[in-house]
């Protein structure tokens, strides 16, 4: 829209005729003239994702315009009128009509193909069954399976590893849940009660050097069904190779089986071998 100013000026003289005196007449106007140009270029669109790797999450669909576009259903307008932004939860594949505030458009695709939220699936026996050797367990997922971690455990604590915090002073100790159904853990350190929580794992704050460190699993009425002293941390799972997505279980025993696919979903099963 251009805004055009136009001014007018119409003069007349003062002229002497025969004692007649004519007078001297200055006429001015101006007139504002609007002229509208309407825009009718199409709006050019950016379609971008959160994340492209397969994943377990919910992904984050952005849709960035060159100029202010009107609303459209389903997505979040920025408040300069020229980001869309909607949180996917499931894959999902659609067409949308980008409109901007001089009504042109264009459809625009967005495609969400990497949500996986399924866990593994192991084939050959039941979460809880108890088997007689051997036993083959096979595993099937609809991404690829990452990993298998299979490990045989005694009715014992599990400690399945640690991390340090802000400095090494700071441990976080991860308990796998106990097979005997404890429901609290009692934590030590040298020999001193630290604190008593239902939580499978717990952070250490401030430890001194070689600090010795005991947890002790509690049933609901508070008698210790075990405990376990820790002076070095390690993993407590050996993880074990895919070959050919599948594992056989010869020795009898009690096994805990984690299966993990790319997108980190995770199953695990508990087995017994006779």
């Amino acid at each position: 829209m251009k805004f055009k100013k136009i001014v007018f000026i119409f003069m007349i003289n003062f002229i002497v005729i025969s004692d007649i005196c004519y007078g001297k007449y200055v006429y001015y106007w101006e007139e504002t003239i609007v002229e509208f140009i309407r825009d009718s270029s199409l709006p050019i669109c950016h379609v971008s994702y959160s994340e492209s790797e397969v994943t377990n999450q919910n992904v984050v669909v952005t849709i960035e315009v060159n100029k202010e576009i009107e609303p459209v259903s389903g997505f979040l307008l920025s408040e300069d009128k020229k980001i869309l932004t909607k949180e996917v939860c499931k894959n999902e594949c659609k067409e949308i009509k980008i409109r901007d505030l001089s009504g042109n458009y264009v459809e625009v695709e967005y495609n969400v193909n990497n949500i996986d939220k399924e866990p593994p699936q192991i084939i050959g026996v039941e979460n809880g069954a108890i088997c007689n050797a051997p036993v083959t367990l096979n595993f099937l997922d609809n991404q690829e399976i990452e990993s298998i971690k299979i490990d045989q455990y005694s009715y014992d604590l599990s400690i399945i590893g640690c991390r340090d915090l802000e400095n090494t002073s700071n441990l976080t100790v991860y308990i796998d849940e106990h097979p005997l159904g404890s429901r609290k853990y009692r934590y030590y350190v040298n020999e001193k009660l630290y604190s008593t929580v239902p939580d499978l794992n717990y952070t250490f704050i401030n430890l001194k050097e070689n600090a010795q460190i005991k947890v002790e699993a509690l049933d609901e009425l508070g008698n210790v069904l075990d405990e376990v002293v820790l002076e070095k941390i390690v993993n407590y799972y050996e993880e074990k190779e895919v070959e050919g997505v599948e594992n056989e279980l010869t020795q009898s025993g009690d096994y805990q089986v984690m299966a993990t696919d790319t997108a980190g979903n995770m199953t695990v099963y508990y087995i017994k071998i006779k």
